[in-house]
């Protein structure tokens, strides 16, 4: 039977003393030590509820989930439902976000795994719960300069004030061309100024049809740009008008643009147009700055040609940066059968969170069933207490939503909203392990900690394990 919430906690109790008591004929008064202050190492694990019941009694232990029965993602009930105390439905999760990943299994279902993990946490960013931020955990890197682009402009400037048009027009193109590599950094306004004075440039050469194609680059750049009338002579002036005309009388373009994984957020000199997959934007015919980025991951950029009464298609393939690759490959190896079996959270499991900052972390695997159809396991962990969600089965198949992604979403929700303080002190024995760099060099392999020593075990060789120092297998 599933619950919405969890159920239990971890605890410490110490175990029983061999010495005897000493020899008295009163009572001895003994007081019990908070666990928190336990500190002589010989410590057994139980689980215990959540809440203050009283600590002289025995506490009855209800598990989250049966282990013999797996359980399967239905909706949670509606707050107050059958009479029961409503789940909370605050907006932020319990003392810390949340971290979800969705995993492949096999390769042949990475597309299924990618679609999943979007779909969950689109539901829960929907329903209030706090996710960790990934463009904060991975910040971008630096902004490229344009230094070199403005200063061949300027000596484009010097050039054309000194009456030297064929030496200001190889500038002016330079730095119009310096420009455009770099559509993340580009400025609209930069790029269309270059163009108009390149293409005045080409009027002093007496080059005019290569001077209102310059121009029409300006005003597709930056469509609000306008000759100075105190700089330029009428010519250029006209020729420019022209241009503007010229532009808006031809049909627009379409833009489509899609990216693995998908929703990327789009923009357009600057402007966000939607997130991908993003079809049938309408944008003037002419090259455009095209960026597409999500947090976690390298933005791609180019400069796109868009045609006239045309549809042009962008796919950017986006590249997640060295820091989430390696969480990823964490998540991967706290996904595996054997992991999602274990009792306590997986050590990447709590690398995830201590990378992430995270109070939960969320694991979804996505696999192919006996018949062939995609379905997923998730479960859930609060490294703060142990407690679980495990057993959420996940149907996948078009159309499923009694046990499809929402339903699991809900899960999720009820169970980091409805989280009571557990009456333990918080554990930080992995702390240094996680936060030593080669921790994750070696991710690549399932982490156990026995005796000081950290062993990464392989699913091929599972007699021996797997040395992270010196990457053979044994020690």
């Amino acid at each position: 039977m599933l619950a919405t919430s969890p159920a239990y906690a971890q605890s410490t109790r110490k175990k029983k003393s061999s010495k005897k008591p000493p020899a008295t004929t009163q009572p001895v008064k003994t007081t019990k030590a908070a666990p928190a202050d336990d500190a002589d190492g010989d410590e057994s694990v139980e689980p215990r509820a959540f809440g203050s019941p009283n600590e002289d009694a025995e506490t009855a232990v209800t598990p989250l989930v049966s282990p013999d029965a797996p359980a399967v993602a239905r909706p949670a009930a509606a707050p107050g439902a059958s009479g029961e105390p409503a789940v909370a439905s605050a907006a932020v999760t319990a003392s810390g976000p949340v971290a979800l990943f969705a995993v492949a299994r096999t390769s042949a279902v990475e597309e299924a795994a990618v679609k999943l993990e979007d779909e969950l946490l689109s539901r829960l960013k929907a329903s209030g719960v706090a996710l960790v931020d990934l463009g904060a955990a991975f910040p971008p890197s630096p902004p490229a300069s344009l230094a070199r682009a403005d200063t061949l402009f300027e000596q484009g400037r010097t050039d054309y004030d000194n009456l030297d048009p064929e030496s200001a027009e190889a500038k002016f193109l330079a730095a119009a061309e310096a420009y455009t590599k770099h559509p993340a950094e580009l400025s609209p306004e930069r790029l269309a100024k270059a163009y108009l004075f390149l293409g005045a440039s080409r009027m002093l050469n007496g080059d005019s049809t290569g001077a209102l194609d310059a121009f029409k680059r300006a005003v597709v750049a930056e469509p609000s740009t306008t000759p100075d009338a105190a700089l330029f002579g009428q010519d250029v002036l006209k020729t420019f008008d022209q241009a503007r005309a010229d532009v808006k009388a031809r049909p627009a373009g379409t833009l489509v643009v899609e990216s693995k994984p998908a929703g990327a957020s789009v923009l357009v000199r600057g402007q966000e147009l939607g997130v991908t997959p993003l079809k049938g934007v309408e944008l003037p015919a002419g090259q455009h700055p095209v960026v597409v980025s999500l947090p976690g991951y390298s933005a791609f950029s180019q400069y796109t040609e868009v045609a006239s009464a045309k549809s042009t298609e962008v796919k950017a393939t986006l590249e997640p940066t060295p820091g989430l690759s390696a969480v990823r490959d964490a998540a991967v190896h706290a996904s595996t059968e054997q992991a999602f079996e274990r009792d306590t959270p997986p050590p990447e499991a709590r690398a995830i969170g201590e990378r992430l900052n995270a109070r939960y972390v969320v694991l979804a695997a996505v696999a192919r069933g006996d018949k062939g159809h995609l379905q997923a396991e998730l479960q859930a962990w609060d490294l703060r207490s142990n407690a679980r969600l495990r057993g959420v089965e996940i149907a996948l198949a078009p159309g499923a939503k009694k046990n499809g992604p929402d339903a699991a979403a809900d899960q999720v929700r009820a169970f980091v909203t409805g989280v009571a303080a557990p009456r333990v002190a918080e554990s930080h024995s992995f702390s240094t392990l996680i936060k030593r760099p080669w921790f994750w060099a070696v991710v690549g392999g399932a982490a156990a900690v026995t005796a000081g020593a950290v062993y990464v075990a392989t699913s091929q060789d599972k007699s021996r394990p797997f040395n992270p120092v010196s990457g053979g297998v044994g020690f």
